[in-house]
């Protein structure tokens, strides 16, 4: 395990991806030790999913991650979102938005998963307050009389070595299928789409421009999105049975099948990356903190990725929890940071963001991703009113954005 050096720590972060690490750069020079706990090494190969896959962030993310310092190393990598299309396939309706419309260069960013975890990683070797504890999966918890702190039980991956260490606070970061979850007890909904999100990267014939599309169909949305000066990322949403078929078919079978589902609009598409999927689900966490413990990104709560909100959700997650923690330390230095008061407030000041999120998402699987009859003319209406109505449009765009934020952060720009 690389980086372990004691056995006491202020927080522990299980869960190194994203989310996870954000949050431990987040509180870095807080003064507070933490240990971050991830399953697999830190240094493993990506495989072909990892390799291509791409997350959208939006303008107020990155703002976020310009306050940590963290941007000027992802921005290289970075694809500017300049416009956005959204459209239904052999229907009418389409809705534009531009970022010059809010005096933005981007409405947001498309990354390489890969780029960002680089640059967290990069940032927490310099971090001595940081011990990243790798290859270790966790297994237990219990509370020692006292009730002053968490014991955790590790596992080393390879080895099985176990390892104890305690915490007065525990963050589960550890996706959907969160341990941490589990083991607080706390009970989640499971809505199971029934569909697969297949991931690929594709150079199109003509320029994209900046331009992001979604493009809607019965069996569930294609996302086209700039990835390069002239690659693109796709997201292509599927029904189960039918994305494993089109795992399994070759190379010039799968892009005659997407450029049907997204049609011309960028001429013809060439594929220039791997293949991927992974299922989808909504998982939202009954609660999403326990006695000195919270529940952030993925492990609280689990998203389509329709709309492209999930992991700007989770970033909100772990920054505001960061931000409530810095203010009350400057207050009180020695505060507690699994003070129950304030993991509640914490939790009450994130609860409307995530169920609007939640439900936003899950509204538009089930608007856009079925067959009923005599839905396809209402979808089709409701882009074109959409697109007749600024006011709605314009508060749309801003959420999206990331620009109305909530309580404890600061995005940066004005909503």
């Amino acid at each position: 395990m690389s980086g372990s050096r004691q056995r006491e720590y202020d927080i522990a972060v299980v869960g190194g991806g994203l989310a996870g690490a954000s949050l431990a750069c987040a509180l870095a020079d807080s003064g507070l030790s933490i240990a971050l706990i991830e399953a697999v090494p830190f240094d493993a190969p990506a495989d072909a999913n990892m390799a291509a896959r791409t997350t959208a962030i939006a303008w107020g993310t990155r703002a976020l991650f310009e306050r940590l310092d963290l941007w000027s190393a992802m921005a290289r990598d970075a694809a500017p979102i300049k416009r956005l299309h959204v459209s239904q396939k052999a229907s009418f309706g389409t809705v534009r938005v531009a970022a010059d419309e809010y005096d933005l260069p981007a409405l947001g960013y498309v990354l390489p998963n890969l780029a960002m975890i680089a640059a967290l990683r990069a940032r927490l070797a310099e971090l001595e307050k940081v011990d990243v504890i790798a290859p270790a999966r966790f297994q237990a918890l219990r509370y020692p009389e006292g009730g002053e702190q968490v014991e955790i039980t590790l596992t080393h991956a390879e080895t099985e070595a176990p390892q104890t260490l305690s915490a007065r606070l525990l963050i589960g970061a550890d996706g959907a299928k969160s341990s941490v979850r589990e083991a607080l007890g706390i009970g989640a909904r499971v809505d199971d789409y029934h569909q697969r999100a297949l991931i690929t990267i594709v150079r199109p014939e003509r320029p994209h421009d900046g331009c992001a599309f979604e493009r809607f169909t019965p069996d569930g949305p294609v996302a086209v999105l700039p990835r390069s000066r002239d690659s693109c990322a796709v997201v292509w949403t599927l029904p189960t049975e039918a994305a494993e078929r089109m795992c399994a078919i070759d190379d010039d079978a799968f892009t005659a099948a997407l450029q049907e589902a997204f049609g011309q609009r960028l001429g013809q598409l060439t594929l220039d990356g791997p293949r991927g999927s992974y299922p989808l689900a909504r998982v939202l966490c009954d609660r999403a903190v326990s006695t000195r413990a919270a529940l952030i990104g993925n492990a609280g709560h689990s998203l389509h990725p329709a709309a492209a909100q999930g992991f700007n959700l989770a970033i909100r997650d772990a920054l505001v929890l960061a931000a409530m923690l810095r203010e009350r330390l400057d207050a009180d230095p020695d505060l507690d940071p699994g003070n129950a008061d304030l993991l509640a407030a914490w939790a009450e000041a994130r609860a409307p963001d995530q169920h609007r999120v939640a439900n936003f998402t899950d509204a538009i699987v089930r608007v856009f991703s079925n067959r009923l009859p005599g839905l396809g003319g209402a979808r089709a209406a409701g882009l074109v009113g959409l697109s007749l109505l600024p006011a709605i449009r314009h508060d749309m765009a801003r959420r999206s954005m990331g620009m109305a934020v909530a309580p404890g952060i600061d995005s940066g720009v004005s909503s």
